[in-house]
């Protein structure tokens, strides 16, 4: 039997009350939720923050998430493969999927009706779903141009030159890859500062300061963030204790984890992993 492709997105909607989208992520897709009435409540990793109505957020691929209403609010989503954006920038802008890629998990916010990408994302989202709802001949094909459309304008606005003082950000975050990367890949070890300043040849205090000023964060901060991130999606098994779950990223004691994953989530990994329960 001939097997149907798999669709590399997906349209929904939800409305109610009370959570409306359970903590999960995206292993390899990326996903822009329009707030259509009302007022949500979104938690993508560490970052916690209100969306109202006609706000637009971005949820970078790899990030657990959760949205809750307060009151009654509905909402509009479009999940789609990172391939689709990847697939024709391979071989050329590594840097710009780079600089997207950081930025994006790092600088996540609402995007409001006054940013000049506004109109774009509102048009071609409107028109996604009413393609998908309708799944006229070829609707797949206006859908995926839609997605190149949005995704071109998160594109310049994440990544775009400005002005001098976002030309050196960009500078600075490529100058940082090698840093970035080491970090993902040994955030669970003990990292040192004077270690990564090494790495770019620079004093343990201008790294801190261009770090700040570049990830938008200080170089501990975005550990812990990563640490933090590694143990939401943990906390979703319940084969794996808290202090299971503090010694798999990194914290040794288990108390300095409730510490610091109360002060990123306000609220204790047990009191997290019972309101999982209760969604």
């Amino acid at each position: 039997m001939k097997r149907e492709p798999k669709i590399p997105f997906s349209v929904y909607s939800e409305s109610g009350e009370g959570c409306l989208i359970p903590a999960h992520k995206h292993s390899d897709s990326m996903e822009i939720v329009q707030v259509l009435d009302g007022r949500l409540n979104f938690s993508v990793g560490t970052e916690r923050f209100v969306a109202e109505a006609g706000n637009f957020v971005f949820i970078p691929a790899d990030i657990t998430h959760r949205i809750e209403a307060e009151g009654r609010a509905s909402l509009r989503g479009l999940v789609f493969e990172s391939s689709i954006l990847e697939e024709n920038m391979a071989h050329f802008d590594t840097e710009i999927l780079y600089m997207f890629r950081v930025q994006s998990r790092n600088r996540i916010a609402p995007l409001g009706k006054d940013h000049p990408i506004y109109p774009i994302l509102k048009k071609y989202m409107a028109e996604s779903y009413e393609e998908f709802e309708a799944k006229d001949v070829c609707y797949k094909l206006p859908i995926r141009a839609n997605i190149y459309l949005m995704m071109t304008a998160y594109l310049r606005h994440y990544c775009g030159s400005k002005d001098e003082s976002e030309r050196m950000v960009y500078h600075n975050v490529l100058r940082l890859r090698p840093v970035m990367e080491y970090i993902e890949e040994n955030y669970k070890e003990k990292i040192y500062i004077d270690d990564l300043a090494d790495k770019l040849m620079v004093s343990p205090d201008y790294f801190t300061r261009m770090f700040k000023e570049s990830i938008g964060k200080t170089p501990i901060d975005y550990i812990n963030g990563l640490r933090i991130n590694r143990a939401l999606e943990l906390l979703e098994n319940p084969r794996f204790s808290v202090a299971a779950v503090a010694e798999e990223i990194g914290f040794c004691n288990p108390n300095y984890f409730h510490k610091i994953f109360k002060q990123y989530m306000d609220v204790s990994p047990i009191a997290y992993r019972k309101a999982l329960s209760q969604s």
